[in-house]
């Protein structure tokens, strides 16, 4: 069973993307900045469609102050089989 931390979009103050190369594949981590010294890691992804339509939801989650439920394990999403 997976444990996630909860927050409220309000108390996102940004959200950040990291781009990085992982074995030969452009990768896309989304961060959630909340605060001075306190940048927390949401999730990677490989496949950019799926990165775009999270960071769209937590736009939408950021704006309209929605609860935001941050994985503990925030696993590479993807569509070429990396992991």
């Amino acid at each position: 069973m997976e444990n996630n931390s909860i927050i409220n979009g309000a108390e996102i103050q940004n959200l950040i993307t990291k781009f990085y190369y992982k074995n030969n594949h452009l990768c896309f981590q989304i961060l959630l900045y909340l605060g001075v010294e306190n940048t927390v890691p949401f999730k990677e992804f490989t496949d950019y469609t799926e990165y775009k339509k999270v960071y769209s939801e937590l736009m939408d989650a950021k704006t309209n102050n929605q609860v935001v439920s941050i994985p503990q394990n925030n696993l590479v999403l993807t569509n070429m089989g990396l992991a």
